[in-house]
């Protein structure tokens, strides 16, 4: 019988957790993952080598983690992609979108391109700013 040989590799660990939290009931984030309908294709399910294959030819390094394009979606080469852990974290279904002058971003996002602490952001809005002043107004420090 022929081997992937690949199973003490860090895709090999991606590949099991990814199939593990759509399709295991008692794993850990089973809830948010198969609970609410989301699924791995059966091709990638079924065969690491196809995974392996794609992963490959789709930029996968060590440095990336697999990403889902659209989070309502499954694991799917068209919904799938290779993100740095900072690209993913802006991709997160409970991040907070501002919309300023046409533009969506989450808070992490509009507080680098700002230059400002995204809990300064964040604790404007909780006090009752809209989010394009929460985002827009700058920081005044006083001078002595």
């Amino acid at each position: 019988m022929i081997t992937h040989g690949g199973t003490k590799t860090r895709l090999y660990r991606i590949w099991r957790a990814m199939k593990q939290r759509t399709s295991n009931p008692n794993y850990i984030d089973y809830d948010i993952y198969g609970g609410r309908g989301i699924k791995v294709c059966a091709d990638w399910f079924d065969d690491f080598a196809v995974f392996r294959d794609w992963a490959l030819e789709n930029g996968y390094t060590e440095k990336l983690s697999i990403d889902r394009i659209d989070n309502g979606k499954g694991y799917f080469p068209d919904n799938c992609r290779w993100v740095t852990n900072k690209r993913q974290a802006n991709n997160r279904r409970t991040n907070h979108l501002i919309t300023v002058c046409g533009v969506t971003k989450t808070i992490a996002e509009w507080a680098d391109e700002k230059g400002v602490d995204a809990r300064l952001i964040l604790t404007r809005i909780r006090r009752g700013w809209s989010g394009g002043k929460a985002v827009m107004t700058k920081v005044v420090r006083n001078v002595e």
